[in-house]
């Protein structure tokens, strides 16, 4: 693993911009679907437009992560983005089925896109770590 000869000042702007850009985002996505439910369990909850742009900035800070791992040729990033998917794909055995309404419609939500939001999560832990360790 080679270490990122860049000036850490770039570094920050550099996060600072893909996370923010990413809670952005999510906020945007928010503002032009609407109201949004979320169903597992049996229980269903609305999702507004702080926990979108949250998830943008998750999303934003996986970007962060997957750009340094490909910069310093860093093979962790990929255990940690398996280890997400695993976690991801725990969660979805455990709790069951889920859903997710959108804009006046209903869809199922199974194991792989659960599976595949925490490789991202574990990507964003990968990501959160390489910043914090400038």
């Amino acid at each position: 693993m080679t270490q990122s000869k860049q000036n850490p000042q770039e570094n920050s702007g550099e996060s600072a911009a893909l996370i923010g850009g990413g809670a952005a985002m999510g906020a945007g996505v928010s503002a032009v679907v609407g109201s949004m439910g979320l169903a597992v369990a049996g229980t269903a909850v609305s999702v507004g437009m702080a926990p979108v742009a949250a998830a943008g900035a998750v999303v934003g800070l996986a970007a962060y992560g997957a750009k340094k791992a490909i910069e310093q040729k860093d093979a962790l990033a990929v255990g940690a983005a398996a280890g997400g998917a695993a976690a991801g794909a725990g969660v979805s055995a455990v709790v069951g089925g889920m859903g997710l309404a959108v804009a006046g419609t209903a869809v199922s939500v199974g194991m792989a896109p659960i599976g595949a939001a925490g490789a991202v999560v574990g990507l964003a832990a990968y990501g959160l770590t390489k910043l914090l360790n400038k």
